[in-house]
């Protein structure tokens, strides 16, 4: 102790605890205070009972000796902290010239570990002076080549400085099987992925690393399921990409998956990482009895974040379980019970796994689900899906290409309508439909009304033949299609497979039909056309016209939607020459669309007669 020290001791001036506390403050040693923050003993003035200190942020502060033995921590010389306030110019030359050993110096300084906020607030603004973020992303580079320093890739995790007495390698290996809880061998497994070349033999000498992963899970996956979800992802990744085989009897991802409760299965792939989704649901086939997995996968995409949407559509199709997702898809649309985020999944997909549901109920099940977001209030769920349908330049414009006419008028009426949009972005939906659709411009027409009763009206003979065509694409066509794919798909290297190709294509252009049929049947109603109003052109009359330019006298009938024969002159009522005289009398005339260059001719309606079975 100090000698001047030791005699305010005996005086009774100062009590032994704060002598031997300020014989650490000597002028020119480093010291922090909790509130003024760094600074530097400049002077001692024992006879006037205080010291003087340099705070960084003030200078030539006195204080108490009793209050400065009470309040200031003394630094070590070696300390980062100290050199930055007795010698701060050789740390800035370090920080600019050698990143590597100014890290290593804060990390020595803070126990060998030091958080990354931690690390900018020492070094942001006094030894680093340039920008920091740019600076810290040159440090990283370098930090890269320094083994013994394991930067995080998050910043909730802290820096390390590995001793270089042993290897990292084993380092590495000692810290992960001394960690006792799930998420501490989460960090260990990705601190390993990260330097896994610092490993001679990965695949031997994670072994160990394997079967204590699966003890630990073993004992807490009822517990913590997430945790044992996301460590044996890791696990498996890991030992894939190191071409390392699993010691028998370890757990299994699929029978952690197969012993898991369905609802809390479901719930926790929202913490599973991107990357990882895939080998997840990979899994499903494995864990689940054959047919079961299926349903499932299915309850997944009801009960999953968009994320996982993608990955389980790919594990259907790579098992040849496409047409099973698109009649899910498809009751999904029509029972309006699909997520958002599958809406959007969709709408990314219509060209691909999404297509055979990319249709008008498509459209009327988008518009739903913002309506009924919109009518609830509060914040919107559904604001992404509203700028994938409005903003994406062809997306309407593709849905409405095939689409029948009826069911494109109550769709643009629908949007014109609603409350979803504002005024532009309603017309400039509208712009986009009679882009694709120019028939169509007549809608833009606040006159113009789409039919109330969107039904198609069908001769029962039409609506069994429906039937049975739809009969025979589900029960025939699409297994038949479903046993190419798979015969194609056993012969390999699908790149360069035309027979896969060609039998993918038609699996699309089925479910398209399949889901075409059925909607138009959903939407028909059979009748015999007995008792129709002969008084003027309907469904189910015949009528006889007379061509004003020519007087030549012509006979059509009117049916239902599927019942036209142009060599019968049977018309559709649907079609536009029935549409033109329907609701004529005798005696008006009417103007018939042709293919001539004229474009129309006048007709007369002369007689209109009940249509009677043959």
């Amino acid at each position: 102790m100090n000698s001047e020290l030791q005699k305010l001791t005996l005086a009774g001036k100062i009590t032994p605890t704060d002598a031997e506390k300020l014989s650490k403050l000597e002028p020119g040693s480093a010291c922090k205070h909790k509130s003024w923050g760094l600074g530097r003993v400049s002077e001692w003035d024992l006879l006037g009972d205080r010291i003087i200190i340099d705070f960084e942020t003030k200078t030539g502060h006195p204080m108490k000796l009793g209050f400065a033995a009470e309040t200031l921590t003394p630094l070590d010389a070696t300390h980062i902290l100290s050199r930055r306030v007795t010698d701060l110019p050789t740390l800035q030359k370090m920080a600019k010239e050698k990143p590597t050993e100014i890290v290593e110096l804060a990390l020595r300084s803070n126990g060998n570990a030091i958080f990354l906020d931690d690390l900018e607030k020492m070094l942001n603004g006094k030894i680093v002076t340039t920008d920091y973020k740019k600076w810290w992303d040159a440090a990283k580079k370098e930090l890269k080549t320094a083994r013994h320093i394991v930067v995080p890739t998050k910043r909730v995790d802290a820096m390390v400085l590995r001793s270089q007495d042993s290897k990292p390698s084993e380092q590495m290996l000692k810290t992960i099987l001394g960690c006792r809880d799930l998420k501490g061998k989460i960090q260990g497994l990705a601190a390993i992925v990260k330097d896994i070349d610092l490993f001679e033999d990965p695949a031997n000498e994670l072994q160990p690393v394997f079967k204590d992963i699966s003890d630990m899970v073993k004992k807490s996956r009822h517990l913590q399921l997430k945790e044992s979800l996301n460590l044996l992802l890791h696990r498996d990744e890991l030992a894939t990409n190191v071409k390392a085989t699993l010691p028998e009897g370890l757990l299994s991802l699929p029978e952690l998956i197969r012993e898991a409760k369905p609802q809390a299965l479901a719930e926790n792939v929202n913490t599973i990482p991107v990357g990882l989704l895939g080998r997840f649901y990979r899994s499903f086939p494995i864990a689940f009895p054959e047919g079961a997995w299926v349903k499932e996968c299915l309850a997944h995409l009801t009960r999953t974040s968009g994320r996982a949407v993608s990955e389980i559509a790919s594990v259907l199709d790579e098992n040849d379980q496409l047409d099973v997702l698109a009649d899910f898809l498809r009751k999904s649309v029509r029972n309006r019970t699909l997520s958002t985020e599958l809406l959007i999944w969709i709408c990314k997909e219509r060209k691909g796994l999404g297509e055979s549901v990319f249709d008008m109920d498509f459209g009327n099940a988008v518009l739903g689900a913002l309506e009924d977001d919109h009518q609830a209030g509060g914040p919107k769920k559904t604001a992404r899906l509203a700028d994938a349908f409005a903003d994406d330049k062809t997306l309407v414009g593709e849905m409405v290409a095939d689409a029948d006419e009826e069911e494109l008028r109550n769709l643009a009426k629908r949007i014109m309508g609603t409350l979803v949009f504002d005024e532009l972005t309603r017309r400039s939906l509208m712009g986009k439909i009679i882009k694709a659709r120019p028939e169509m411009e007549k809608i833009m027409d606040e006159k113009t009304t789409a039919r109330q009763d969107d039904s198609l009206i069908v001769s029962w003979e039409s609506l069994e033949r429906k039937k049975t065509e739809l009969d025979d694409i589900v029960a025939v066509q699409i297994p038949a299609n479903k046993q190419e794919i798979q015969i194609a798909r056993a012969e390999g290297d699908l790149r360069e497979n035309g027979g896969y190709k060609s039998a993918r294509e038609h699996q699309a252009v089925l479910q398209r039909l399949q889901s075409k049929y059925e909607r138009e049947l959903r939407h028909a109603r059979g009748t015999d056309f007995a008792d129709s109003d002969t008084s003027r052109v309907g469904i189910g009359t015949i009528v006889e016209i007379e061509d004003l330019a020519t007087h030549t006298k012509e006979t059509y009938t009117v049916l239902g939607a599927w019942d036209s024969d142009p060599d019968k002159n049977i018309m559709a009522y649907l079609s536009e020459s029935a549409k033109a005289m329907i609701g004529k009398k005798p005696g008006e005339e009417a103007t018939l669309p042709t293919d001539t260059t004229e474009g129309s001719r006048k007709v007369k309606v002369l007689k209109v007669s009940a249509y009677v079975k043959a």
